[in-house]
């Protein structure tokens, strides 16, 4: 009967420790991290690199990024991308128009914006971030 208590009481701790870790890893991954490690979001996470925003996004925040997809940012079309990006203000700004300070739920971000997002309220360490299927550029 003791041996069993000990394997009870030591499967226990490892499930609480699994638990407790898995938690801290998602716990761990800011705004920033969220859209690097989408492949949904590679060009965006490339052209917040590129108008020195990520390090913004992986302060304590909190954040809520507004996050085209690739697809989104195909129907721009490349000769825009590429004039944006030699352009750094202009890419700044339209980048930031993506980006609010606090946590913004989807249901409030759709009544002041006039975006579609197609998947909402994905938490990070240091905010929220919503799938829009559009790049806002004015």
């Amino acid at each position: 009967m003791k041996h069993l208590t000990k394997m009870i009481s030591t499967f226990t701790t490892f499930l609480m420790a699994l638990i407790i870790g898995l938690s801290s890893a998602h716990a761990q991954n800011t705004v920033a991290d969220v859209v690097s490690n989408s492949e949904e979001h590679t060009t965006f996470a490339k052209l917040l690199e590129t108008a020195e925003l990520k390090a913004t996004l992986q302060q304590p925040g909190p954040y809520t990024v507004l996050a085209p997809t690739n697809e989104a940012f195909n129907e721009l079309g490349e000769e825009k991308i590429n004039t944006l990006k030699e352009n750094p203000q202009k890419l700044q700004n339209i980048l930031v128009g993506h980006l609010f300070q606090g946590n913004v739920s989807a249901s409030d971000v759709k009544e002041t914006r006039q975006v579609n997002i197609t998947n909402g309220d994905i938490e990070a360490s240091n905010g929220t971030v919503h799938v829009i299927d559009e790049v806002m550029v004015e």
